[in-house]
């Protein structure tokens, strides 16, 4: 039984989760805002389904771009702007606790308190800095291209880096090296989906601050993500893994 392995994930996943909701209030949040004002006054329209794709291309550092409109319609985000963003938070750290627990067991690797940051830079790599390589996190307001081919690129993306990063830091062959690297790169030579029109009330840059500052809060989500891990599974399920 593997109880307490599987507590120790989602508890230390529910702790980077209620860490990662106040650093994205110190840069993130502020930018969304200062976006949804341009939006606003420029009477672009910027669907649920950008928001909701936000969340999939950038997770976990994402919050729903227009939740002061959805405050007030009431039943789609009845918690306000913090408290969906902390659930949202909440779930995501659990969820990817979870699949880097189930990767350990898998691949017959340990998460420990000395290799856990490890195994965070290397969620951070595969889930967010190489997705976003191509396919940047977007404001309100800017031009995003159809949600469905985003969210296939960036699943495509993900699922190819992680078993490039598999290939060049665990086999020792050439050959692995050689195909690792190619696995990285393949989906970035076939390229990310574009949007049609390209024009937008955002400024440069304060669109390339977010995507800055989006990638700098999820790595710190991350290596308190691996550290988490390594300290909690170490402590209370090291045992069970042993037996």
């Amino acid at each position: 039984m593997l109880v307490k392995y599987l507590l120790a994930t989602i508890v230390a996943g529910l702790l980077a989760g209620i860490l990662l909701t106040p650093a994205m209030y110190v840069r993130v949040v502020p930018l969304i805002l200062h976006a949804e004002e341009y939006e606003n006054a420029g009477g672009h329209e910027h669907s649920h389904d950008t928001a909701a794709a936000t969340t999939a291309e950038s997770a976990p550092a994402a919050v729903a771009p227009h939740a002061h409109e959805e405050e007030e319609a009431g039943p789609e985000l009845p918690f306000g702007r913090l408290g969906n963003t902390l659930l949202i938070n909440l779930v995501a750290g659990a969820g990817f606790a979870l699949i880097t627990g189930a990767a350990a067991l898998i691949l017959g690797r340990k998460i420990t308190l000395q290799n856990g940051v490890y195994w965070g830079l290397a969620g951070f790599f595969i889930f967010n800095f190489a997705p976003a390589f191509s396919l940047a996190p977007e404001l309100p307001a800017m031009p995003a291209p159809d949600l469905a081919a985003r969210q296939a690129w960036w699943l495509v993306t993900v699922f190819l880096t992680a078993g490039g990063v598999y290939l060049l830091v665990l086999r020792e062959e050439v050959w692995a090296k050689v195909l690792g690297v190619a696995l990285i790169v393949a989906p970035h030579v076939y390229g990310a989906p574009e949007a049609e029109d390209l024009s937008s009330p955002v400024p440069p840059t304060l669109a390339s601050e977010f995507a800055v500052s989006t990638l700098a809060t999820n790595l710190f989500f991350w290596v308190v993500l691996g550290t988490a891990l390594g300290w909690a599974i170490q402590h209370y399920a090291a045992s069970e893994l042993d037996a």
